[in-house]
């Protein structure tokens, strides 16, 4: 099992916090300071404080954006570097690419939102040489922001919930999955719904959430807000599956109330417990009635 302590979980999180340089060192410095957690579960930490950094400095690196600007093109021309935006990244502790698309906004003004997003994709298509070397320097050494990683994350997930599937199948289980639900007129769907509900640590399972991360409070919280407590008023309780493990204290809080349950692994089979229906007693009841009748 990986369920962090709170204490524990602080320690990682004020390594985080104090650690600056590439955030694919940071997790490498980390492997080997916690080497009893993984690094898909100290990455998704790691991923997990930098958006909280993000959201909590962008609105001040975004007034700068026209010094940030002076400042790269001063040093840009002095030393023709392809790492200076990757620096002036680490300097303010956020992810290049992070970096990356507010200096382009500042540059092209008058280009959309989209064709910002495209010359991120696809640095070659931004007219200023040095800088399209140094857009594309960070492209493809960002672990945690831009297309690259943001495609990972998804391919991540997709296997995630692929995996379920075939481990709630191998368990015998019956289930609509998302496609099936939405097909059906559902809008928000969990990954699997059960066409018949097992016990689970003797408590009843309606559906199965699958999350490829770590599950820390902050994110626990809006997912319980934003989807989980959703399925829990339409379906009844269920399941939600931290791959990466989760704190120790989500397990319990108030935002759970009667209808999530928290786990980090798909249900074993000493877990479980499914309904099994007795048909020669029913067919004999069904009969019995019949001749009453």
């Amino acid at each position: 099992m990986v369920v962090i302590s709170v204490s524990r979980f602080t320690e990682i999180q004020n390594f985080i916090r104090n650690y600056n340089g590439l955030y694919i060192n940071c997790n490498l410095e980390l492997e080997a300071k916690f080497p009893e957690y993984s690094s898909d579960t100290l990455g998704s930490i790691i991923g997990k404080e930098v958006i909280q950094r993000v959201k909590s400095n962008h609105s001040k690196i975004t007034a700068r954006a026209a010094s940030l600007v002076k400042e790269y093109q001063t040093t840009a021309k002095q030393t023709l570097a392809h790492d200076v935006l990757q620096k002036m990244a680490i300097e303010w502790r956020i992810p290049s690419m992070v970096l990356c698309r507010i200096l382009l906004a500042k540059c092209f003004p008058d280009v959309s939102k989209a064709e910002i997003n495209e010359m991120m994709r696809m640095p070659d298509l931004i007219p200023d040489s040095l800088l399209a070397v140094n857009v594309s320097y960070c492209l493809y050494s960002e672990t945690m922001d831009g297309p690259i990683t943001d495609l990972v994350r998804r391919f991540i997930g997709e296997e995630y919930e692929v995996r379920l599937k075939k481990m709630a199948r191998e368990a015998g289980m019956v289930f609509y999955d998302e496609g099936d639900l939405r097909r059906t007129g559902y809008d928000k769907t969990p990954d699997l719904k059960m066409a018949v509900p097992f016990m689970f640590r003797g408590q009843v399972v309606n559906w199965i959430e699958s999350k490829a991360s770590f599950g820390d409070m902050d994110s626990h919280k809006r997912y319980v807000k934003d989807q989980l407590s959703s399925y829990g008023n339409r379906f009844g309780p269920g399941i939600v599956i931290y791959w990466f493990g989760y704190l120790e204290s989500i397990a319990e809080c108030p935002e759970n109330g009667n209808y999530v349950i928290v786990t980090d692994g798909f249900p074993t089979e000493d877990e479980m417990e499914f309904i099994k229906f007795n048909l020669p007693i029913f067919e004999e009841e069904t009969q019995q009635r019949d001749g009453d009748s």
